[in-house]
């Protein structure tokens, strides 16, 4: 599902500077739910199906093990159920629902004043969707990712929220948005920063799509403080994950052009907004 009328600000490759068109499909109340866009000037055509659009095609943007995992048959029927509802209380050492966390990340972003949102690695859509229902009648939310079993799981979920207030989707590389510049009001990412292959260029990819004074919020793990965490996230860290150290999340953010807030932390978990200069 892909909405038309964000269309215009969709450019797949960098050297573009008019958006998509749409060609032929599916629509329901201004979301094209299957059919064909196309670049005016590339004339490549993209497909929107299994609930999203399709920017990669046969490119898996997967950039170290940790992403291609995300690929497995299963991978996303199975993520919120089996790791994503208690990610956070096992993380902290203390409970910490799915509710807590999103109503954090909404207030950092400042969803409340409305605006087109991007959700940075939605994998099965968590935030998007939280957002999407907060935003209905003020807003817009785009939830990207890289793989198609996270992406077709979010529009699975996303199917519940009335068409008014329904999201959209794409498949696509955050090391290399496929939106214009100042397209965006705010960004939101959990957990993806840390299984980004190059997250500093993430965070300039975002920098550049949001509009000046625009919040990035931004949810992720710090590395460890006692042995058998460190022990783990060693582990863990052969398959690309990479864990933060708070000065290290301070200066990615500064030098990608954002002027951090105080960065909470509970446990290993962080909380991180930020405003673009």
């Amino acid at each position: 599902m892909f909405r038309r009328n964000l269309l215009p600000i969709v450019q797949p490759r960098p050297s573009e500077s008019d958006g998509l068109i749409y060609v032929e499909g599916t629509e329901e109340n201004g979301i094209i739910l299957s059919g064909t866009v196309r670049s005016p000037e590339t004339d490549n055509v993209y497909p929107v199906k299994n609930g999203y659009l399709d920017l990669l095609g046969r490119v898996s943007g997967a950039g170290n093990i940790a992403n291609a995992t995300n690929f497995l048959p299963g991978a996303g029927r199975g993520y919120e159920p089996l790791w994503r509802v208690r990610s956070l209380t096992l993380l902290t050492g203390a409970p910490f629902s799915n509710e807590r966390e999103v109503e954090k990340i909404s207030s950092l972003v400042d969803v409340e004043r409305g605006g087109r949102f991007l959700d940075l690695g939605c994998s099965a859509g968590l935030y998007t969707r939280t957002l999407a229902r907060k935003l209905e009648g003020t807003g817009e939310i785009v939830g990207i990712d890289i793989s198609p079993s996270m992406l077709k799981e979010a529009a699975r979920r996303a199917s519940t929220i009335k068409p008014a207030a329904r999201p959209s989707l794409a498949r696509a590389d955050a090391g290399r948005l496929p939106f214009a510049d100042g397209s965006f009001a705010g960004a939101v990412c959990g957990g993806s920063l840390n299984e980004f292959a190059d997250p500093a260029r993430v965070l300039r990819e975002t920098r550049r799509v949001l509009e000046p004074g625009g919040r990035l919020a931004i949810m992720g793990i710090l590395r460890s403080r006692t042995t058998r965490g460190l022990r783990l996230q060693r582990f863990l860290s052969t398959s690309g994950i990479r864990f933060f150290e708070q000065d290290e999340l301070h200066s990615l953010l500064d030098h990608a052009g954002f002027e951090p807030d105080l960065i909470e932390v509970q446990g290993s978990v962080f909380f991180a907004g930020a405003t673009r200069q």
